[in-house]
């Protein structure tokens, strides 16, 4: 690979990677910024529970516009307002005078991170190469941690300004928003879609800017290997394709419910449980098994490839199982080095499998024209389970208590093993070209 490719590519890397960045540093730092709102505004259960959900609930519905929107009018157009979106979502936040205020803005910061999940999917898979799709993969994931962990440190530093350091966190999202405007201007239109739609001396120009060293015939021949019979949208619906679609919803959605559930709330569990002695201490354990996470993700980095999506994300759920068992065992027996260490394995777990697979699965095995709906549908099924988990969670563990919680969500991280090995479509090393023609 040439030095202009690797600088082409690794600017559609960048550009998918601050799009991850964006998620997993608002999804945690609202995790913070409720330890001090919480006490300020005197969040009730339920009241608690409906603000996390906002931003979930937004993600549902920008997913379900965003993955048909990406297909039907290209990768790059949807590049820009998602962004914008953002960033009015994150003002909005900081300045909410009231519960109602701050729930338009969560919603709104939702709305525009689940539109721009399945943009991100798709450009990740289409500007890379089959051998090294997984990785690149790996790396949006990852930014995704490096996010929520930045996010986290970010939430720790601005306890100190007291009741009113939520605010600053909720706005502190709009910094890194800011930077991704600026990386996203110069990324071309996907060749693939381009190709698809019939736009020929456009997809030749593309691929033309992406592959300088190609010849004109290598050009035309990979372009006639992107072109193809155009499915409609309820083609999803259909075999094989709807096999596929429960492959790339129900584990996320199991993914969701479980990770975002304990994630958004694990802070202040901490916290309230006594395994944290103040807001800064939960603030700091929450950062340190995100790390776990992202060491998960930096293990399979030079492995996902060779060892496949199915087989890791298997893993992946079965120790969160494990994890979430020996969590809710260790609770009982008032052991608390016990519970880190279940913790300490649902985290790696999270990293090594599912964090990274689902996402992938999500838009590897679906057609061009298809691609980002596909995922858009994956996306807010996973989204409905999150702000399901999000909301219910405070109300369950009150009445239930937190041990039973969390062996409910180790049924769920089991569920989403069994579905991947139900319905598993391996895509390791396979071009994008030949997945679609497996079909």
């Amino acid at each position: 690979m040439t030095a202009e490719q690797q600088q082409h590519r690794g600017h559609a890397l960048l550009a998918a990677m601050l799009g991850m960045f964006l998620d997993g540093y608002d999804l945690s730092i609202i995790a913070v910024a409720l330890l001090p709102l919480g006490n300020v505004w005197h969040l009730h259960a339920t009241g608690t529970g409906t603000l996390m959900a906002m931003a979930l609930l937004g993600s549902l519905v920008g997913a379900s516009l965003g993955g048909p929107l990406t297909d039907r009018f290209g990768r790059r157009r949807l590049l820009f307002p998602n962004i914008f979106l953002y960033i009015f979502g994150a003002i909005v936040s900081a300045l909410s005078p009231n519960l109602a205020a701050l729930c338009l803005g969560r919603f709104l910061i939702g709305l525009a991170v689940g539109m721009d999940y399945p943009l991100v999917a798709t450009i990740v898979a289409e500007y890379s190469a089959a051998e090294r799709r997984g990785n690149r993969f790996a790396w949006v994931n990852l930014a995704w941690y490096m996010g929520a962990l930045i996010s986290s440190v970010v939430g720790w530093s601005l306890l100190a300004l007291g009741p009113v350091s939520w605010r600053w966190m909720l706005g502190s999202a709009a910094i890194p928003a800011i930077l991704l405007l600026w990386v996203r201007q110069r990324l071309p239109e996907s060749p693939r879609w381009l190709s698809r739609t019939g736009q020929t001396d456009a997809a030749q120009a593309a691929l033309a800017h992406l592959q300088p060293q190609w010849s004109d015939e290598q050009i035309a021949e990979t372009l006639r290997q992107y072109q193809g019979k155009r499915r409609p949208w309820r083609a999803l619906l259909q075999h094989p394709w709807r096999r596929r679609l429960v492959l790339s919803a129900l584990p996320w959605f199991c993914l969701d419910v479980v990770g975002l559930g304990i994630g958004l709330y694990f802070p202040v569990v901490l916290r309230d449980q006594g395994f944290a002695a103040s807001n800064g201490a939960a603030a700091a354990i929450n950062a340190a098994f995100l790390v776990i996470s992202a060491l998960g993700i930096a293990f399979i980095l030079p492995r996902l490839d060779r060892w496949g999506r199915i087989p890791l994300q298997v893993a992946g759920f079965s120790l969160m199982t494990l994890g979430l068992a020996l969590f809710a065992g260790f609770m009982l027996l008032h052991s608390l080095p016990g519970i880190y260490i279940g913790c300490a394995i649902y985290a790696f777990g999270v990293g090594i499998g599912p964090g990274v697979t689902v996402f992938a699965l999500a838009v590897e095995i679906f057609p061009t024209e298809l691609r980002a709906s596909a995922a858009g549908i994956a996306t807010a099924v996973s989204r409905l389970g999150a702000a399901l988990s999000a909301a219910l969670f405070p109300v369950l563990e009150h009445f239930l208590g937190l041990p039973a919680v969390l062996v409910m969500m180790a049924l769920v991280s089991a569920a989403g093993a069994a579905v991947t090995v139900r319905y598993a479509v391996e895509s390791r090393q396979k071009t994008l070209e030949s997945l679609e023609n497996a079909g």
